[in-house]
């Protein structure tokens, strides 16, 4: 409609949003009519037609937040992409997708890779698969070892049979992880040896008390605090010189060094005294093996030991059983092992010995 002006009128310059007004009111009455009819409460139904108005009609404007799941899902798929497993030949389809199992842990249960040590989310280990060993015959020995070496998979007499011929089963090899078919491959020999308590000391029957100068050289003074004497008490002095022997106790001196070094007297502060620690070789006889003692010149004696005996049990075959002393080698199974120390430790005793072969050293130990 045109005004006699050749104005336009407000509602025709403004019809369509009169036309939305009123739909608007329209609508909304509807709403108001229509929960009025549902409900006994008008005013909770004026408050549920509002709330519909404003979802069609929202009071704010601008540009709606973007959706970034599929961004999202495409970063990951750049960052890991899907792995695909080709099988053999004639077997199933290539088009496989990357194997998952859920994590073990209750709160995470997420799916991750198949095979991982550790859960990428949670951070929790994973209990890893353990391979089946089949053991047909029942005797320790899993089938594919014994396949390895020409074993029967299906006779249980193998495990305590010797291949080689070295002297241990094949169920001793198995255990060592050694060769059952190759002699030079076994477990160690001293495995079998025990150290049986307790040692055996023999010690010298004198202490070297002091050295006399003489013309031709010197004498030196022992001490057997054992012996009787011309008197028929305990205790009797032995004298020789060097090269000489020491009464009848079957040794003889060969040497002798004077020393002497400062200490510091007790209770003085910074008072000094020489004291002697003279140094005389004494040599057994019958085998030539040779003690170095050092001068005592108090009321006490200690007696030096010579020879530290161990008893050794060989249990492999026969049961063998023998003293050795340090030094010694003896032969286990044609292995040859040096007897390198014999030492008492506490109740107990530790004796170390050497391969002569590849000059390993072990020791064994022993408790009462």
């Amino acid at each position: 409609m045109i005004s006699g002006s050749g104005k336009k009128s407000f509602i025709s310059a403004h019809y369509d949003w009169v036309l939305a007004s009123l739909s608007v009111v329209i609508f909304a009455g509807g709403l108001v009519f229509l929960h009025g009819t549902l409900g006994s409460d008008p005013e909770l139904a004026a408050e549920i037609a509002k709330k519909d108005v404003e979802r069609l009609f929202p009071s704010e404007c601008g540009v709606k937040e973007a959706d970034l799941t599929l961004f999202s899902s495409a970063t990951r798929a750049v960052r890991k992409p899907m792995t695909v497993e080709v099988p053999e030949e004639g077997k199933g389809s290539f088009l496989l997708s990357e194997s998952r199992v859920k994590c073990i842990i209750a709160d995470c249960a997420l799916a991750i890779p198949a095979g991982s040590k550790a859960c990428p989310f949670c951070g929790k280990e994973q209990v890893s698969e353990k391979q089946v060993v089949y053991d047909t015959d029942g005797d320790g020995l899993p089938d594919e070892w014994e396949k390895k070496f020409n074993l029967n998979p299906a006779s249980n007499a193998d495990a305590d049979t010797d291949l080689d011929g070295d002297g241990f089963t094949n169920m001793e090899e198995f255990k060592a992880k050694t060769d059952p078919s190759d002699k030079a491959s076994h477990p160690d020999y001293l495995d079998s040896l025990k150290v049986i308590l307790p040692l055996d000391e023999t010690y010298l029957p004198f202490v070297f008390r002091k050295a006399n100068r003489i013309p031709s050289g010197w004498r030196l003074e022992f001490f057997d605090p054992k012996a009787k004497n011309d008197y028929g008490l305990i205790g009797k002095t032995i004298t020789a010189k060097v090269g000489e022997e020491i009464g009848k106790s079957g040794y003889k001196a060969v040497e002798y060094t004077p020393k002497s070094i400062k200490q510091v007297i007790s209770g003085t502060g910074n008072l000094t005294k020489m004291v002697d620690v003279s140094e005389a070789v004494v040599e057994r006889v019958s085998d030539g093996k040779r003690v170095t003692l050092v001068v005592q010149n108090g009321k006490t004696y200690n007696l030096t030991p010579v020879d530290v005996q161990a008893t050794l049990t060989y249990e492999r075959g026969s049961s063998i059983t023998r003293k050795v002393v340090a030094g010694e080698t003896i032969d286990l199974n044609g292995c040859k092992y040096k007897v390198l120390s014999i030492k008492p430790e506490g109740k107990g005793a530790k004796v170390t010995f050497e391969n002569t072969a590849n000059g390993v050293s072990r020791t064994l130990s022993a408790l009462e």
